[in-house]
């Protein structure tokens, strides 16, 4: 089939020469809606910012998960998803993983965060009506990397716009606890896998961020003495053990 020239996308692809340190770009497009564009080596992928990441409206519903969940109100526990219900809710989700990765690296952390969010209710909805438990199985075992990428998102989202360390701390710590909480899927190679890496992810964020907290006073003093008795000032030695003694006991006391 022979493509009118208007079809022809070699113009656009010459405006915007493939860069890797520059291939995404964030957008408004002529409808007025936000998108965002991946250059590609031979092409370009677009997403809407809102709603579907493809921008269909699935029987006028926003996803199909908002679609299916109308029908869950209606028919109560009757409700199962069938083949290609869970079909479709699969492929939409890998949608969603797939513009979610590129919120998170060009830093839009909120966007991530709604986007990981959206996809750990998708996981929830079909884990509770799959018509199938391998169905449920075949999106649960991704269920830590979502909560890793979600977890992250949120920590470096309150540094970015809070300047809060220790809150992006604790986020990280919350989210290391959840991911190391979830039941495990038996022969679940997957799974094992996925969560032994947003562990270990987790893990080294959080590390790179409590190396940043500043001391305490405590903390200080220890150090001040360690230095002091490495230069033989065994007088400001004491003197600084001294006050750590004395900062010990009002602790103590105050408890």
């Amino acid at each position: 089939m022979v493509m009118n020239f208007s079809d022809d996308i070699s113009p656009i692809l010459k405006r915007w020469e493939f860069q890797e340190s520059k291939n995404i770009r964030r957008l408004r497009a002529a409808n007025g809606h936000e998108i965002i564009q991946v250059r590609l080596p031979l092409g370009i992928e677009q997403y809407e910012i809102n709603g579907r990441p493809d921008g269909l409206r699935p029987g006028g519903f926003e996803s199909w998960l908002d679609r299916y969940i109308g029908q869950e109100e209606v028919f109560g526990r009757e409700f199962l998803l069938d083949e290609q219900a869970f079909e479709r809710l699969q492929s939409e989700g890998l949608l969603y993983y797939y513009r979610y990765l590129l919120f998170f690296q060009i830093q839009d952390y909120d966007l991530c965060v709604r986007d990981t969010a959206r996809n750990l209710r998708l996981l929830d909805f079909v884990k509770r009506y799959a018509g199938k438990p391998e169905h449920a199985e075949a999106l649960e075992q991704y269920r830590p990397y979502i909560l890793r990428m979600h977890y992250m998102a949120r920590a470096l989202l309150r540094l970015k716009e809070e300047h809060d360390l220790n809150g992006a701390i604790r986020l990280l710590r919350l989210g290391l606890k959840e991911i190391q909480e979830i039941p495990a899927l038996a022969g679940n190679d997957v799974f094992d896998f996925e969560r032994t890496r947003s562990v270990k992810s987790i893990k080294d964020l959080l590390s790179q961020l409590e190396k940043q907290v500043p001391p305490s006073k405590m903390e200080r003093l220890h150090r001040q003495m360690q230095d002091a008795i490495a230069q033989e000032d065994y007088e400001k030695a004491a003197t600084l053990r001294d006050q750590i003694r004395r900062m010990g006991r009002r602790k103590k006391s105050s408890r």
